[in-house]
């Protein structure tokens, strides 16, 4: 058993893409402590040392000066962004960023929300940092503080500090966020959740819209074995998480989540109850975007959202799979072949998973 868990999962053979699940799993549970990380709280200064001490230990250079510590006030209160490096080939092109927060909105472990998502950047930067061929352009490892409430889109949320202060000249060529990455997705029913099986494994990626190449990008990309794609518009469902700084300032972003569960910012979210086979194929795939939109240029504007349209809806037929013709019923549509469709596909799910 032990042996299986740390098996390598590899899409391609390329040895830039060697993630480990094991890491990915014992970073979670060393950062999800039954005492959280809620802002100012032994908690969260426990968490400080620990994001610190792993940015080093997966190799990342600081993003500025000699620390990875990017500290800031604002309403009595004092926090710490936390930014690394892995350096790319040319340090004058504007960097990719892939980034998660780490406090937590209670005094509980709050693992899926959002220790895991920390967990998987982090092995994102260790195989990154370990290729024998590093990226063009270097990759910002952000860690972000105080996204929970009372915090959240208010004007200490972390993302939006780090972006407006923070951020040094070269500014991100793209953004790529996660949030609630661990769970499988299941429905509800009464006060539980019911496990569907060819719905667990349901990843939804909102922001293909910020720019034509990202929604063209997805469309190529192989997911990895564990996880099925469901790209939706922004829009839908708002700014849930810290992705919300780059669409409100025109950085192409891709926003990663499994949605909401019962689980959800209580008590119960805790290291066990994840599935870090799916974490390990969401950092997988979190790779092979960053490896490919490394090359883009990403010129130009989004030009409005009928670009991705044709991606949302081949990926929402796939991932419904034999539920489809049950969805389109209940959605009160024939066929998803129009945004209204999409729309009305989007707003069902919404009532059953991805509300914030």
């Amino acid at each position: 058993m032990i042996a299986k868990t740390l098996n390598l999962l590899r899409s391609d053979g390329n040895p830039k893409n060697n993630i480990q699940t094991a890491n990915i799993k014992r970073d979670t549970y060393d950062l999800c402590l039954p005492e959280g990380r809620k802002v100012n709280t032994v908690g969260h200064r426990t968490a400080e040392d620990f994001v610190r001490r792993r940015l080093q230990e997966v190799g990342c250079v600081p993003y500025r000066g000699d620390s990875y510590d990017l500290p800031y006030e604002g309403g009595g209160l004092s926090f710490i962004n936390f930014a690394g490096v892995v350096p790319g080939k040319d340090s004058s092109l504007s960097p990719l960023l892939i980034g998660a927060h780490y406090d937590s909105v209670i005094c509980a472990p709050c693992a899926d929300d959002n220790g895991v998502a920390v967990a998987v950047c982090l092995e994102v930067a260790r195989v990154l940092g370990e290729a024998e061929e590093p990226l063009d352009r270097d990759v910002i490892i952000a860690i972000f503080d105080a996204e929970e409430p009372p915090f959240f889109c208010g004007p200490n949320m972390g993302s939006r500090r780090f972006y407006h202060e923070q951020l040094d000249e070269r500014g991100v060529h793209f953004a790529l966020i996660h949030d609630l990455i661990g769970h499988d997705v299941s429905l509800p029913l009464g006060n539980q959740d019911v496990s569907v099986s060819f719905l667990k494994e349901a990843l939804f990626i909102m922001g293909a819209e910020s720019h034509p190449q990202l929604s063209t990008t997805l469309a190529q990309s192989d997911a990895p074995k564990g996880i099925k794609i469901g790209a939706t518009l922004n829009r839908y469902v708002g700014d849930m998480s810290d992705h919300g700084v780059f669409r409100e300032n025109g950085v192409p972003y891709l926003f990663c989540s499994c949605g909401m569960w019962a689980h959800y910012h209580q008590p119960t979210d805790t290291p066990d109850r994840l599935n870090y086979t799916k974490s390990a194929s969401i950092a997988q795939l979190s790779l092979q975007l960053l490896e490919t939109i490394d090359k883009l240029s990403l010129e130009g504007s989004a030009n409005g959202e009928d670009h991705s349209l044709a991606y949302e809806i081949a990926s929402f037929k796939k991932l419904m799979g034999p539920l489809l013709p049950i969805v389109l019923k209940k959605a009160h549509i024939s066929e998803l072949k129009t945004r209204h469709d999409i729309e009305q596909v989007v707003s069902l799910l919404m009532s059953m998973t991805l509300r914030h």
